[in-house]
């Protein structure tokens, strides 16, 4: 059954790992729904969040590819029982002055707040699990979505485990 799945790598920081990382996933021919690095909390090391789609038996094979990189250091799988996951949204929202109070009862289900308000268009700004940033989405939709800007995901294990445990 194919899904979404979130991984999470702890590798070095320095200059041509995310080129290493990337295209790896483009030569096995993985779709990435969402990338996001930054630094760890250990120096000289990142943490990617990646989200892509696919089966078990190929997201088993990511995380093999994955680790086949010298500047790989750690790979995980984040299910979504034992992980917290969250992505921040800004979406810009067209709106005819008739329909302000529909688009603020959907936004509102998901605690988005109104940001920029224009002559035609109303900005909001929402955090939230991925999939519930997806349904705010595709509810949205609906009114006409101008533009819109996803941070991407950043995920971490739940309990006392760390992707950085450990590693040199």
């Amino acid at each position: 059954m194919e899904n979404k799945q979130i991984i999470g790598l702890f590798v070095h920081n320095h200059p041509g790992v995310l080129l290493r990382v990337t295209s790896l996933i483009s030569r096995r021919g993985f779709n990435i729904d969402s990338l996001t690095v930054s630094p760890a909390a250990v120096e000289g090391y990142s943490r990617m969040t990646i989200r892509i789609s696919g089966d078990d038996n190929q997201v088993e094979q990511f995380i093999n590819q994955m680790m086949k990189i010298v500047d790989v250091k750690n790979v995980e799988a984040l299910p979504d029982d034992n992980s917290v996951a969250s992505e921040l949204i800004l979406v810009k929202v067209k709106t005819d002055g008739q329909n302000n109070n529909d688009i603020l009862a959907v936004t509102s289900k998901y605690h988005a707040s109104l940001v920029n308000l224009g002559e035609s268009t109303m900005t909001f700004r929402a955090s939230g699990k991925p999939g519930e940033i997806d349904t705010l989405v595709s509810e949205l939709r609906e009114f006409g979505i101008m533009e819109m800007a996803r941070t991407g995901i950043a995920a971490l294990e739940n309990g006392d485990k760390c992707l950085n445990k450990d590693k040199d």
